[in-house]
């Protein structure tokens, strides 16, 4: 439904009176911070006042797009071109705007159409990141090449064609057979928004198969096979992620790349099952002193006590279980949860740090260093919580503790040493 509606759109627009002589300031100049906050600014005042300025319309879209609303964002850089304001640059991000939606067609037609209105940042066909979309198709070849680069600009862009970079990339690592699942994420992502989605899903693979937090490698591997228009693995993913924890149900509402995924029946368990498991829903400014509080957890012990009976074996129920009742003070039933969620490979390193802490709290500081040592053995980054977090309080006197505090130095020493 909503394709169709763009195209009727894209049809519209096409009839509205586009000047060859279109102003053709660049789109650069829209991100610019002073431009962007004018921009914003005027884009608040009342719509009564502005619906017949194009610099409103303009400003809209610009801001719509930036918060990754693409149907309205275009509709509002419909009205500029209607209007005669920027009309070139317009056409430009309603291209954008297409290839977000991996609506191709239209996206490259209006591309086509900014290009011969006057649109004259032709660097940006080669770097801006919201046509990666587009990049992998034959059409998008054809228009950089009549594109007009100038030497200076032919020069800027040699050896940076995002998609061959891309490539290269992923053909390094798997020559290497390279088990830096962090480093296959990112080639995966990348090969994603560019659409070489075979390529993309073997790296998105590899990525699951080495990472210790996988959540985001799975949700992206479920976005891969969505965009195939492999549904049922793109399902098995999806679920899969939130298993894994990745929490981000607006993204399950909204994300384009799984959009052929939500007519499935199955979808709206699998969303049900991510409200269910965002510890999110219980964030409460109330309690805004501590996190501490029986109050204010009981309703999340209640729900995945209840949760862990009826599926035991979902290491995230869990996980999630210990995290509250860690909060209602029960620190005690929080380490059997989360020793259960170590034992179903939910989060082990994060785990193993929360039992070190649940231990810290209850006096037991042998047992706690011991499970400080586990989690930091098991890949836990402990240098972002072993100065600030109030749980370890009770280690800081003991000596122990010192070496813990090492670490932090150290892993400061190699970095600062790595970006040199």
């Amino acid at each position: 439904m909503m394709k169709k509606n763009l195209k009727r759109l894209a049809l519209l627009v096409l009839l509205l009176s586009i000047s060859p002589a279109a102003n053709s300031q660049s789109y650069e100049a829209s991100k610019h911070p002073a431009i962007q906050t004018a921009s914003l600014k005027k884009a608040r005042v009342d719509d009564r006042k502005d619906s017949n300025s194009g610099e409103y319309w303009f400003s809209r879209g610009y801001e719509l797009h930036q918060s990754d609303r693409y149907p309205q964002a275009i509709e509002a850089f419909a009205h500029s071109i209607g209007l005669r304001y920027r009309q070139a640059t317009a056409m430009y991000n309603i291209a954008c705007g297409f290839a977000m939606l991996d609506d191709k067609d239209n996206a490259l037609f209006w591309l086509e159409r900014a290009l011969a209105s006057g649109f004259d940042r032709t660097d940006l066909l080669k770097n801006d990141s919201d046509l990666d979309p587009v990049r992998s198709d034959p059409r998008f070849r054809d228009i950089l090449q009549k594109a007009s680069f100038t030497k200076n600009e032919d020069k800027r862009s040699k050896g940076h064609d995002r998609l061959e970079e891309a490539v290269s990339n992923f053909e390094q690592l798997r020559r290497e057979s390279s088990r830096n699942g962090d480093a296959w994420y990112k080639v995966g992502s990348q090969l994603i928004r560019l659409r070489d989605l075979d390529r993309a899903a073997i790296a998105l693979t590899q990525a699951v198969d080495h990472l210790i937090y996988r959540a985001s490698a799975m949700y992206n591997l479920a976005c891969a096979y969505a965009l195939k228009g492999d549904r049922e693995p793109g399902l098995d993913w999806l679920e899969k992620s939130i298993n894994a924890g990745f929490d981000n149900t607006a993204k399950l509402r909204e994300d384009p790349d799984i959009a052929s995924l939500r007519a499935e029946p199955r979808f709206k368990k699998i969303e049900e099952l991510s409200r269910v498991l965002s510890l999110s829903q219980f964030s409460n400014e109330e309690f805004h002193d501590s996190n501490y509080s029986k109050r204010r957890w009981a309703p999340a012990v209640k729900l995945y006590e209840s949760f862990v009976r009826e599926t035991p074996n979902n290491g995230r129920g869990w996980f999630n279980l210990g995290y509250a009742l860690h909060y209602s003070s029960e620190h005690a039933r929080a380490i059997e949860a989360f020793e259960r969620a170590i034992q179903l490979g939910h989060r082990s390193p994060t785990s193993m740090y929360n039992i070190a802490c649940a231990n810290a709290m209850m006096g037991r500081r042998d047992v706690a260093f011991e499970w400080l040592e586990k989690s930091v053995q098991a890949g836990f980054e402990i240098e972002g919580y072993v100065w600030g977090d109030s749980d370890l309080d009770s280690l800081r006197s003991d000596p122990r503790f010192k070496r813990f505090l090492d670490m932090t130095s150290d892993h400061h020493k190699i970095k600062e040493k790595n970006e040199k």
